[in-house]
């Protein structure tokens, strides 16, 4: 390691190229701050756009500057998004610590990766005599959990305490330095501070909610609950523009549309906004597809009570931080008991202890030395599957080299060698 630290090759979306994802906000946070302690090398699709004044390269050409100048680590970030499939498949070409942000995921992936052996890799990587997949066979699939990509990573870290309970029931073989060294930890969220209370706009109850217009999103439980409260209220309700048109529809269908305010799209900025001067916020989500952060995290921040529901990432939070409702027969009765006691007793009375909590759990200069930490700490047992992965890649090339040789040696007319004639001068070429 050098005076400057371990060189480090970071893959994320990053906010500077627009992206309102999970990832880029956490290297927003964090790259100014581990930056100081490692040299950095940002990888994303968006070679063109501000990498926090850090070397910046479109993720095709990270093998080259690691030919060029060799990283002790390569550090991933993942969620279920298909602008994350850049980090999906390099992955799988070079093994490193992977953050992720979730492990369920709608989306396949690239072809490359779901059509990747991945298992067989694996097995070749414990034992080199194990012999390369047959291509004919299609490969094992595992979808919709992320087997493929935890399995390929030496060190794997969670933002959800949930996902990382539910990847202790995950069983694969896995690289590893040495057997049973695979190592798995939370790592939450980061937050930049907290947020200024601000004036309500209007003089009446005011409910913020991020929730999707579906059923894992409970608008069909929240409305009617809000259409029977005894008190004035007004919804302010931020969806996605696709989202649109279904939140009209079901705001219509329960007869509230005149008390609730649709904001698109979804914006981490225009939630801060929203959530400092509202009276409770709503983050009801029962999907294990899909993440509540960064905008139950805001919430806290502002120290505005907030409402989960007590499903996948609802369970991540302390019974006294957060509201937590039970999906089922009692929900509504539940809702209606929570915006009831908030009313009467006021914000302050419920929202004060989650924002201790998220403040001093998900400080980001704290969240930034922690991972700063870990890469010393980890990075001798990455580089040494790294080191054995590059071995396996080698073997690969080599056999797919003699595998070419042998289909084109077979049309060999007697004294024409098509290698001799054919592939070695276009090779010199290259």
């Amino acid at each position: 390691m050098s005076a400057q630290g371990l060189r480090i090759a970071w893959f994320s979306e990053l906010v500077s190229a627009g992206s309102v994802g999970l990832s880029a906000y956490c290297s927003n946070l964090l790259l100014p701050r581990i930056s100081t302690q490692h040299t950095i090398e940002v990888f994303s699709p968006y070679p063109a756009c501000e990498a926090y004044g850090l070397p910046h390269h479109h993720f095709l050409n990270a093998y080259r500057r690691h030919r060029e100048e060799p990283f002790d680590l390569f550090f991933y970030q993942l969620e279920d998004s298909r602008s994350c499939r850049f980090v999906r498949g390099h992955i799988g070409l070079m093994p490193g610590i992977t953050w992720f942000h979730d492990l369920f995921f709608n989306d396949l992936g690239p072809e490359a990766c779901h059509t990747s052996p991945w298992e067989t890799s694996i097995a070749q990587f414990y034992k080199p005599s194990e012999p390369f997949y047959d291509r004919a066979k299609a490969p094992h699939q595992l979808w919709p959990r992320a087997y493929r990509e935890v399995s390929l990573s030496p060190v794997v870290l969670f933002s959800s305490q949930w996902a990382r309970n539910e990847f202790g029931n995950m069983v694969s073989n896995r690289l590893e330095s040495v057997v049973g060294s695979h190592q798995a930890y939370v790592l939450p969220v980061p937050v930049g501070g907290e947020i200024s209370r601000r004036e309500p706009s209007a003089a009446v109850f005011t409910i913020a909610s991020t929730s999707v217009p579906g059923i894992e999103g409970r608008s069909h439980k929240l409305l009617p609950v809000l259409r029977s409260l005894r008190f004035d209220w007004q919804l302010l309700w931020m969806v996605e523009a696709h989202e649109h048109t279904a939140a009209v529809r079901v705001v219509n269908e329960f007869g509230v549309a005149d008390r609730v305010t649709l904001v698109t799209p979804r914006s981490l900025d225009a939630w801060e906004r929203i959530v400092a001067e509202s009276d409770v916020a709503l983050h009801l989500h029962t999907s294990p597809f899909g993440h509540l952060a960064p905008f139950v995290q805001t919430s806290l921040c502002a120290g505005t009570p907030t409402v989960v529901s007590f499903a996948a990432e609802g369970e991540d939070f302390p019974a006294d931080t957060v509201f937590q409702i039970v999906p089922g027969i009692h929900e509504g009765a539940q809702l209606e008991g929570v915006l009831d006691g908030i009313f009467r007793g006021g914000r302050a009375a419920y929202g004060a202890e989650g924002q201790r909590y998220i403040l001093n759990l998900s400080n980001a200069d704290r969240i930034a030395e922690r991972l700063a930490e870990g890469f010393v700490e980890w990075a001798p047992h990455v580089g040494f599957v790294m080191d054995k992965w590059g071995r396996l890649g080698q073997r690969g090339k080599q056999a797919l080299f003699d595998e070419v040789m042998g289909l084109v040696e077979g049309d060999r007319i007697s004294g024409i060698s098509p290698v001799e004639l054919l592939l070695k001068p276009a090779f010199a070429a290259l």
